[in-house]
Parts: C-alpha cells; sequence; structure tokens
C-alpha cells in the first residue's frame, strides 16, 4: 500500500496544539518567537516549545518549526540560533523561505528536513526543481488541478499543499501591499491585511476561504503527500473541528468509503466561516466582496492529550556559515523599465545603460535593432508549465542580450544570457545576495541604512517609478480603487494575472547620494510617465552633477527608504 497521506495542522498556542494532537493530526506546524510567517499568533516560548516536543512525541506527531519570514543581514546569527534550539531538542523539520539557508542547515543541522514554504511562490516544476536538496516543498495555492498533475509528474520531491483556510489575493511572498502603507510586512510574518479592507463600496480583494474536502481523493491520487490546514491565529475550536473532520474524510478514502457528510460540512462551517471555495483548483470563483471578516465560534473545550516519558535522540549541532565576500559594483549604471517603443528609444537615448522590455512585445526586435545598448527581455512573474515551450520560441526568435527574471524557475531552462532579478525575487540578505546567479534589484522594503550594511554592493535598487504591490492570478475588473482614506492604488494586466500598484509613483531623487557614498551604483526606473526626462535626471545623478528636482518631487513618494520594515 502506498504511503498514507499526511495531515498538518495549525498550532499558535499550546491549546490549539493539543487541539490538533488530539483530533488526530499527523503534524504540527507552529512559529517560535521570531521568524515565523504569523508573528501575531501567540507562538512558543522555549519553556512551551520543549512541551510542545514532548506531546508531539507522546502522540507520534511530527513538529514542523515555521521560519519562512524574510531575514535581515543582522538577524541571520539570531535566526540560526533558534533553528539551533530546536534542532537540538527535537525538532523534524523547518519551514523556510529563502533557498540559501538550505545547505548551510543540512550542514550545521544533520538530519534536520528542510521544507519551502509558500511563501517561495513555487507555481511551476522548474522551480520546484532548484530545491532538490530540500525533502518538501509547498505549493502556491493559485494552481489547477493539472498544473499541480505536472508539476507532481516532473519533481521527486515531496509535494504539500493547502486544502482549508485563509487565501492570501496576491501570490504569497509577492505582496508589499502591508508594509508599503503601514510599515508592517506581511513577507516578515506581521500583515496589516489590506486585502480586507474597502475600497469604495465593498471589499474589493477580499476572498473567501479556501476549502478541498470534497476533493481529498484527487487529491490522493494527484500523488500530493501531505494536506495543510491554515489557522495559527484561530481559536483551538476551530482547529479541533478541522483536523477532526479532515481527519475522518482521509481515514474514510483509505477505508474505501469516502465520505463528506452534511454534518462535517456544518462542522467547517461552524468552526469559521467566510464562505468556501475551492478556488483556482477548481476554477471556482474566489471574492466575497460582501465582508471580510469571518463568523468564528467562541465554543470552549479543553481537549486532553496523552503524555509519556519521552527521550529525545542526542544531536550535535555545528554551525557552518559560509563567508560572505566583500563585493563592490565597479560600474555605474542605470537600469530601465520601458513599456512602448517609444520609451524604450527615449530611455536609450538619455543615458540608460540598460534597457528590460516585455520578451513577448511585437516591437522587441526592432526596438533591439535601434538601440546601442543592451536590451534585457523581461520574462513574467507568474510563470506556469504550460509556458515553457512559448517562453523557448520569444527567446529563441528575439535573441535578447540578458533576461530580467521575475520567477526564479527560469534558471532551470539551461540558458545561457546574463541574468537580472526582479524584486519580487525578495533578495534580502547577503547569503541570498551571494547565492544568486546574476543582479538582483534587492528588496524594496529594506532601508536606505540596511543597504548600505551590506557587505556585497553588487545588487540593483528601485529608485524611481512603479510600485507593484500585489502579484495576483485573480482576473480584476477595475483600473482604480480607492481605500477609505481616499489613497489610490491601479490594477493593471500582466501575463497570466494582475498587478496592484501605487497611485503615486517612488521617487528617491537626491536621497540617491546616500546610496553612490555607500558604493551602490545600480540604480533601477521603472516607469511609463515621462521616461526621457526622468532617466535623464538620474543619469545626471550617477554621474555626479547636481539635479534641481523641486518642482518633481511633490508627485512622488519615498516608499521604505528611510524606515524599512519591521
Amino acid at each position: 500500500m502506498t504511503k498514507k497521506i499526511e495531515l498538518m495542522c495549525p498550532a499558535g498556542s499550546l491549546p490549539n496544539l493539543k487541539a490538533a494532537v488530539s483530533q488526530g493530526a499527523d503534524s504540527v506546524y507552529f512559529g517560535l518567537s521570531r521568524f515565523g510567517a504569523r508573528a501575531y499568533a501567540k507562538n512558543f516560548n522555549d519553556d512551551y516549545f520543549l512541551e510542545l516536543i514532548r506531546i508531539c512525541r507522546s502522540n507520534n506527531v511530527k513538529t514542523y518549526l515555521t521560519m519562512n519570514t524574510l531575514v535581515k543581514n543582522q538577524e541571520l546569527k539570531p535566526f540560526f540560533k533558534q533553528l539551533e534550539f530546536a534542532f537540538l531538542n527535537g525538532l523534524d523539520a523547518v519551514i523556510i523561505q529563502d533557498p540559501s539557508f538550505i545547505d548551510i542547515i543540512k550542514k550545521s543541522f544533520p538530519g534536520l528536513k528542510v521544507h519551502i514554504s509558500t511563501q517561495a511562490g513555487i507555481m511551476n516544476s522548474l522551480h520546484a526543481n532548484l530545491f532538490k536538496s530540500a525533502e518538501r516543498i509547498n505549493l502556491a495555492r493559485e494552481l489547477t488541478k493539472e498544473e499541480i498533475r505536472t508539476i507532481k509528474k516532473n519533481c521527486a520531491l515531496e509535494l504539500e499543499m493547502f486544502v482549508h483556510g485563509a487565501l492570501c489575493v496576491s501570490f504569497s511572498g509577492s505582496c508589499l501591499f502591508s508594509s508599503f502603507i503601514g510599515g508592517r510586512s506581511g513577507n516578515r510574518g506581521r500583515c496589516a491585511q489590506p486585502c480586507r479592507r474597502k475600497y469604495g463600496s465593498d471589499y474589493f480583494l477580499s476572498t473567501k476561504d479556501l476549502c478541498l474536502i470534497r476533493r481529498i481523493p484527487e487529491i490522493i491520487e494527484l500523488g500530493i503527500d501531505v494536506l495543510k490546514i491554515e489557522g495559527r491565529m484561530r481559536t483551538p475550536y476551530y482547529v479541533a473541528a478541522t483536523t477532526s473532520v479532515y481527519r475522518k474524510a482521509i481515514d474514510s478514502y483509505y477505508q474505501g468509503k469516502f465520505e463528506v457528510s452534511k454534518e462535517m460540512l456544518r462542522e467547517l462551517n461552524n468552526a469559521f466561516n467566510r464562505e468556501f471555495t475551492e478556488g483556482f483548483y477548481s476554477s471556482e470563483a474566489v471574492f466575497n466582496r460582501a465582508k471580510s471578516a469571518g463568523e468564528e465560534s467562541s465554543a470552549l473545550k479543553n481537549y486532553e492529550v496523552k503524555m509519556k516519558e519521552v527521550k529525545l535522540l542526542k544531536r550535535e549541532s555545528k554551525l557552518m556559515m559560509p563567508a560572505i565576500k566583500d563585493q563592490k559594483s565597479l560600474k555605474k549604471r542605470l537600469l530601465v523599465r520601458a513599456y512602448t517603443k517609444e520609451d524604450a528609444l527615449k530611455a536609450a537615448d538619455s543615458g540608460a545603460d540598460i534597457v528590460y522590455f516585455d520578451l513577448f512585445d511585437k516591437d522587441f526586435i526592432d526596438v533591439k535593432d535601434r538601440i546601442k545598448i543592451p536590451l534585457y527581455g523581461i520574462t513574467p512573474r507568474i510563470f506556469f508549465d504550460h509556458d515553457k515551450e512559448a517562453l523557448l520560441k520569444e527567446i529563441a526568435e528575439k535573441r535578447p542580450d540578458g533576461l530580467f527574471v521575475g520567477n526564479l524557475g527560469v534558471l532551470n531552462l539551461g540558458l545561457n544570457l546574463p541574468i537580472h532579478f526582479d524584486y519580487n525575487v525578495n533578495c534580502f540578505n547577503d547569503l541570498n545576495l551571494q547565492s544568486l546567479p546574476g543582479l538582483p534589484i534587492i528588496s524594496p522594503e529594506l532601508s536606505l541604512k540596511e543597504l548600505a550594511e551590506f557587505k556585497n554592493k553588487n545588487f540593483g535598487v528601485l529608485v524611481h517609478g512603479k510600485i507593484r504591490l500585489m502579484t495576483m492570478r485573480h482576473e480584476l475588473e477595475k483600473n482604480l480603487i480607492k481605500d477609505e482614506k481616499n489613497y489610490a492604488f491601479k490594477i493593471q494586466e500582466i501575463y497570466n494575472g494582475y498587478e496592484v500598484l501605487n497611485e503615486k509613483e517612488l521617487g528617491l531623487f537626491n536621497k540617491c547620494g546616500d546610496l553612490l557614498k555607500n558604493g551602490i551604483n545600480n540604480f533601477f526606473v521603472d516607469t511609463d510617465e515621462n521616461i526621457g526626462m526622468i532617466v535623464k535626471h538620474y543619469r545626471n545623478i550617477l554621474d555626479g552633477k547636481s539635479v534641481d528636482v523641486n518642482k518633481l518631487k511633490k508627485n512622488y513618494v519615498l516608499g521604505w527608504s528611510f524606515k524599512g520594515v519591521e
């Protein structure tokens, strides 16, 4: 008989842990004091973690620690020290987002398994296969059944997928909305949920909750290894109800009589209800614009778990951090993204060193023939396995001088081209920077001060232009939305999806002097407004010339430049 599918349940607190274990969880995921994607859950201190290990060992439940946020340079040592504590005291696996941590974990903590978080945004098998030294990946929640089947066919790693709970409207890991409007980064576990706010007369970006319980037989037969329930910030009753219902459904399948009764569905509805959807798995509508808050049961109950004496295996660790090389950015380069042929030509004439242009644009070859600087082809942020042949065809026909990549799966295409990385790749520290085979646009969530502290200065900085707050697969019908404070946000269509952008562009202008003083010399401009004038301004700034931008400053924002994110 094939291995039985694993049911993984949320444990945001000790009562929630007991609820999950008592109702049949095979594994639990939880956070410690830092670095988990739910910073506002109760989480576990050191003493409660030891209690968690005893409970889980007594009940044959696996323990998975979430350390899946973006990590700053000054946080690297505390990150690995926290993981070391958990490892030495019996942790089974760690869930991470940053791929540069995998080898360090494997060498430093022998036997500890590594799982890749949904925050990594894995939506194709090319991307999945970049993580071969990990044990498991959690797939993006925006995949159809057939896309999941393709990844399973082409990837030998264990696959995990969410089957129940809250949905993010943006691809996880590609949302800057929360940190932009309030400094609380969703990529660091502190999301302020701007998607649950009102825009105009309704909750325009609010989604229903995922519920795939009726699809369990299909999912098992697809070869998925793990079903995951979302909800580390929900009540013990919610955890108990969802665990119990999914446990019954899974067991009924293996008993040859799969059943989801009305009573089971009633339990799920009573535990928490924002209306349910099967999402992209079944191509169902996901939005619930009438309300954003769910109705949560206030039922109280103590959940008992068996306890016994357990002995932990003796473990030894030796943290082995790679040396970070000091590296200067030798050239001062202006990297410019253009959206039309006319703007690409203007950018080249006004002082750009490299122009990024949509590889799928009909004018790409014409632009390449007419400019005297390198033209890099922009590849889609949202990229599925079925897009592979079309992308390879465009590359072969248009022969770009390099690629501007927003999906790491492109690295597995075997291309011999220079690569620059879009900022949704989330380069956040020197370890990640050193691991990337090309030049990244650094995460805009880092402050100028934090950028100055990088040992390696070989990265680009978004200094001007559009701020992509969300990248999503969902189809949206409006082109401008306003929140309750009358702040406006644009919606534009992209390849395979849509984006939400801030109405006012970023404009650092003379603030760029701080970057230059610290040896950061690659400036990225991403605009479709007055591109010739804007490029000339930044060319002059890079070349050390004084620039009077007082008349322009009123129309721009400074983003994260000075405060960064929590």
